[in-house]
């Protein structure tokens, strides 16, 4: 196969293909040497075998025909092919620039400007929000290059205005899909497709369809990111790195104290440098070790021990004060199987976030007991008896658990959150800028002796880049932007994954993963 993928986010994923970068529009007014398979129609078959197979070809860009399939059926046929066929897909006589960013993040690395062509034969005039009859426009609401030179739209004859707005609604397209494109490299194309997904109900009703399929997209979504997270919408709710996030968090939440501090969350991340934090923390002085922390957001909960990671320390959530009946009831189901980890729970929280805390309580049965003066809280905690812990530590031992699904307990060092961990040497520390661990040696050795996250490669020595080509064995846990441990007979190293471990096994072109460190393997 002879596409080489470049960042992926989910199923959607930005590319080569034969020197075209992808994804990309097909013009159906040009020639194209694209290797696009052909079907022939499925009733020749039963007529005419022979002619049948003559008229098929099976080109490297496989194509789905989605033409009188209701939205369901088109996701759950996208979502079938993408979930096991890493081959450039093409989705033809689909794309509207109000749906071509919903079918980039569907996973299509090709789409047309049928429609674009065809609707040019009907007056009708592209723009991202909507189109228009161009009859209807007092002026062009566009500055592409067919729009500055048009001079007088109104006056065109038939075969001008055709010209005119098939070349216009054909830039518009590719626009669209070179936005789409940045989005994938940027890591928002999730942010924008809930965005246009609140006015154009195809793709609202594309992106519901498609969100329940959580394990397909899973598999492919980074679970670290440098870009923030908005959640903006109620689709929010159902993105895959907050359902991940929530089930990972389930797993590896051991709370070393059996007493728990309910607080609200800061619009600074993370919370311990926030303002409102600080001053809480101040207040409560000695009272508050031993104590186990957990801030109430929306759409989240998380226990202080890891607000360094990902999604938690890069969200980024409208504060109005005001909580809808929807986020009350989710963060309340989120929250309510931690407080059965403790036997005493105190809250500090107003409006909302004591709604949430309340209705918790009632799915729970387990008693908060809210205190609204720090003075007063303080009393309180200060005559509870508790576990005394490290929290630096304590945000070690839940990092790696979440990160890896394995522990490592070590000392920390450094000034928060630029926090680095040891063991015998240094083991890790905290990268800021995707909200996971980077790790050393000695960490690497405990994946590796593990076998989880490891990339096995050919015998040959990686400088800075690993190749899919070179690529034996990876493991299936493996998602972009992973931490992984690459080895061979001769080397053992960390990098970073471009490609998810399966992908890693069955491509044959593409950067599976960027060397962070190497070190010889241990005899």
């Amino acid at each position: 196969m002879t596409f080489r993928l470049e960042k992926r986010d989910g199923f959607a994923r930005a590319g080569e293909y034969k020197e075209v970068k992808t994804p990309a529009l097909i013009d159906l007014r040009e020639d194209t040497s694209l290797e696009v398979e052909v079907k022939a129609p499925e009733f020749l078959e039963k007529i005419d075998r022979e002619l049948y197979e003559a008229y098929n070809f099976e080109g490297e860009i496989k194509i789905l025909v989605l033409e009188g399939l209701s939205e369901r059926e088109k996701v759950e046929k996208i979502v079938s092919f993408r979930s096991f066929n890493l081959s450039p897909l093409y989705l033809p006589g689909v794309a509207t620039p109000q749906n071509a960013l919903i079918y980039v993040y569907l996973g299509a690395d090709f789409l047309d400007n049928l429609l674009a062509l065809r609707m040019a034969y009907d007056g009708v005039y592209f723009t991202p929000e909507r189109n228009f009859r161009l009859e209807s426009l007092k002026s062009l609401p566009c500055s592409c290059k067919f729009c500055e030179e048009v001079g007088s739209f109104k006056e065109l004859n038939k075969f001008e205005r055709y010209e005119f707005l098939a070349n216009h609604n054909t830039e518009v397209l590719k626009r669209e899909i070179e936005l789409a494109r940045n989005l994938i490299f940027s890591e928002e194309i999730r942010d924008v497709v809930e965005a246009r997904s609140k006015i154009v109900p195809e793709a609202e009703v594309l992106l519901r369809y498609a969100d329940r399929n959580y394990e397909a997209f899973e598999k492919y979504t980074p679970v670290f990111r440098k870009s923030k997270l908005y959640p903006t919408t109620d689709s929010s709710y159902r993105r895959v790195e907050v359902a991940r996030y929530f089930e990972r968090m389930r797993k590896v939440y051991s709370p070393k104290s059996k007493i728990a501090l309910l607080l609200p969350c800061s619009a600074k991340k993370p919370y311990l440098l926030s303002k409102s934090h600080r001053i809480i923390r101040d207040k409560l002085g000695k009272a508050l070790k031993g104590v186990n922390e957990i801030i109430i957001s929306s759409p989240f909960v998380a226990p202080r021990e890891l607000e360094l990671i990902y999604p938690i320390v890069a969200y980024d959530t409208p504060t109005t004060g005001d909580w809808s009946d929807f986020e009350i009831n989710f963060v309340a189901e989120k929250l309510s199987p931690l407080l059965e980890k403790f036997e005493k729970v105190y809250a500090y929280l107003h409006g909302g976030y004591r709604k949430v805390a309340e209705k918790a309580q009632k799915i729970s049965g387990v008693e908060i007991e809210f205190v609204d003066d720090l003075n007063e809280l303080k009393r309180k905690l200060e005559s509870e008896e508790k576990t005394d812990f490290d929290l630096y530590s304590e945000m070690l031992r839940h990092m790696s658990l979440y990160q890896f699904g394995v522990g490592f307990e070590g000392k920390a060092r450094g000034k928060y959150p630029e926090l680095r961990f040891f063991g015998k040497g240094l083991a890790g520390r905290v990268d800021t800028n995707y909200g996971m661990l980077d790790i050393y040696e000695e960490f690497a050795h405990r994946l590796f002796e593990k076998g989880v996250y490891t990339i096995k490669i050919d015998e040959f020595d990686p400088k800075g880049t690993i190749f899919a080509a070179g690529v034996l064995e990876a493991d299936e846990r493996i998602r972009p932007n992973d931490v992984a441990v690459f080895y061979n007979s001769e080397v053992i190293g960390v990098a970073q994954a471009v490609m998810s471990g399966r992908e890693m096994e069955v491509s044959e072109q593409g950067v599976a993963a960027i060397v962070r460190r190497k070190f010889h393997r241990k005899s």
